[in-house]
């Protein structure tokens, strides 16, 4: 089974409830990846988001039907943005037969899954069968033998019936047909799919009627096109948009043929054929997935405008320290950010760094980035203790935010006058401490593991550690979206920071066209390297404090 989504966690259930059911999974968090995964070993059966970075769901969907060896397979949609009577004519024009609506229950998902199984069993012989055919040129269906001349006759006969009916439900299943130009009359046949999907009351059609009924805008290239086969005897297709008599407008993709029956070379050809499929419920899917995009676009920049307000402007200027900071929102995903940064100057000339997330990424998880903050900053002014400060937030959180609302931050102060640095962490990845080594390359400090997160227990204590802070000192302040990566060589990142951390402060020190130290210049090294030029798969927040003497 391949599991295709862009969320780990909806990848995570979907990959346990197929573990419980014996099945080996694949997975793949984008479009791209998929086909490259089902061209190596097509999968029994796909279930795949429909609103993905890059190849969405629909797309997906619309190769592996084109591709030989994955036009078999059975496909489910997973959604959690359109209703059933939204997503359900557009899975049919994608050659979906199943679609599962999120938040899903897993009785649910394993009967979609068990459905799925069995239906691509089934079309996996058809598709073998077929083959074999074509294999045995026609003359033997399957492993039966040869048949003996005098029976020739009736197994052409049966087979060119078999060949018939099933072109007959190609065409009902896609919504196609076939046309054929008389040549003696100058009218066009169309085969009965065409003649009942355009509600015509003949089969047989006046090139003028016709002209009358495809829109204008389409007419002259249908034409052309026509002209140009006419001529040079290559097939071509176009898409026109043609009104049936009920007035339905129907876009259709057309191929067109030159051809005589029994041509010899360079003999002019004396009729025009060629096919039809009605596209416009895909058209119609295409658009809305289109403007579903534009809409989340446009959600998505006002949201990151918000919380690119509530972040610093500048970071202060401090006498032996330099700062940096980088934000970075995950631009493929189409939820909002939720991890902040803070850095501001207390009483004495102290640095006070923080850097947090709030769990989820739904608009009240990122308005409670703006309480968070300016609770921050107006308890640091009358206590800046980090362990003091965190006791305050949790209760705040626990009081005034939903119950479900939980959110991580490490604070930190430092003390440029006695260079003693004092932090505390409540559930937030450790922080990353480089002090100078002995032998000239920076030592990675082993901080305490963080105390409980904020917002979950009203009573929980939190402590801090003091830690001296030498010249040359650097802290790394960072949300997980930095060190988790969902897939691809750079996944699950936590062990490589230290090494990327490390190298990048060196290189930085031995490149002399850099003044040092460059705190913005380390931070923005440090996550160029961790992201390898990929896109972040979460916002990305990164304080540095590096102390200069």
């Amino acid at each position: 089974m391949m599991v295709v989504d862009d969320d780990p966690v909806c990848r995570d259930f979907l990959r346990t409830l197929l573990g419980y059911r014996g099945h080996q999974t694949c997975e793949a968090a984008d479009g791209g990846t998929a086909l490259s995964l089902a061209r190596r070993r097509p999968p029994d059966a796909v279930i795949t988001d429909v609103m993905m970075p890059h190849i969405d769901g629909y797309e997906l969907a619309r190769r592996l039907r084109i591709q030989p060896a994955t036009r078999h397979i059975p496909i489910a949609f997973s959604t959690a943005h359109y209703g059933r009577d939204e997503i359900e004519p557009m899975a049919r024009a994608c050659g979906v037969r199943d679609v599962i609506f999120k938040p899903a229950q897993p009785g649910m998902v394993l009967a979609t899954i068990d459905a799925l199984l069995g239906s691509g069993s089934v079309t996996e012989q058809a598709a073998g069968l077929a083959g074999s055919v074509d294999a045995a040129g026609a003359v033997s269906l399957g492993r039966q033998p040869v048949c003996p001349a005098d029976d020739l006759t009736d197994h052409w006969r049966n087979l060119v019936t078999d060949c018939a009916d099933r072109l007959a439900e190609t065409h009902q299943l896609t919504r196609s047909g076939m046309w054929d130009l008389d040549p003696e009359s100058g009218m066009i046949v169309l085969s009965t799919g065409l003649c009942d999907l355009l509600r015509l009351p003949s089969a047989r059609v006046g090139l003028d009627q016709l002209r009358q009924r495809v829109h204008p805008d389409d007419l002259a290239r249908l034409l052309t096109i026509a002209g140009k086969v006419w001529r040079t005897g290559e097939a071509d297709r176009t898409e026109i948009r043609v009104a049936a008599m009920d007035g339905i407008v129907h876009e259709l993709i057309v191929s067109c043929r030159a051809t005589t029956p029994g041509r010899r070379a360079g003999e002019a050809p004396r009729t025009m054929r060629g096919v039809a499929q009605d596209v416009t419920q895909i058209r119609h899917a295409q658009r809305a997935g289109q403007q579903a995009q534009a809409q989340w676009d446009a959600e998505r920049r006002a949201a990151d405008t918000f919380h690119r307000a509530v972040l610093p402007r500048e970071l202060p200027a401090a006498p032996g320290v330099e700062l940096g900071a980088i934000y970075l929102a995950a631009p493929e995903r189409l939820d909002i950010g939720t991890g902040w940064y803070d850095v501001q100057q207390v009483d004495g000339g102290r640095i006070l760094l923080s850097v947090g997330e709030v769990a989820g990424h739904d608009q009240p998880a990122a308005a409670a980035i703006a309480s968070i903050l300016a609770a921050l900053r107006a308890y640091a002014h009358e206590d800046p203790d980090p362990a003091r400060l965190l006791t305050r937030l949790n209760r705040l959180l626990i009081a005034s935010l939903p119950g479900d609302t939980f959110a991580t931050a490490v604070v930190a102060i430092y003390d440029p006058e006695t260079g003693l640095l004092c932090l505390a962490n409540a559930g937030h990845p450790v922080p990353l401490l480089l002090l100078p080594g002995e032998a000239g390359d920076p030592a990675v400090v082993a901080l305490r593991r963080e105390d409980p997160a904020l917002g979950v227990f009203p009573d929980a204590e939190f402590s801090g550690q003091h830690l001296p802070m030498a010249a040359g000192s650097v802290l790394c302040a960072y949300t997980d979206g930095l060190i988790d990566r969902h897939s691809g060589p750079q996944a699950s990142d936590a062990r490589r920071l230290p090494q990327v951390a490390v190298r990048a402060l060196g290189d930085l020190e031995a490149d002399r066209s850099w003044p040092l130290p460059d705190a913005q210049e380390l931070a923005e090294r440090i996550v160029r390297e961790m992201l390898g030029g990929d896109s972040p798969d979460d916002d990305v927040c990164l304080a540095v404090l590096w102390v200069s003497e």
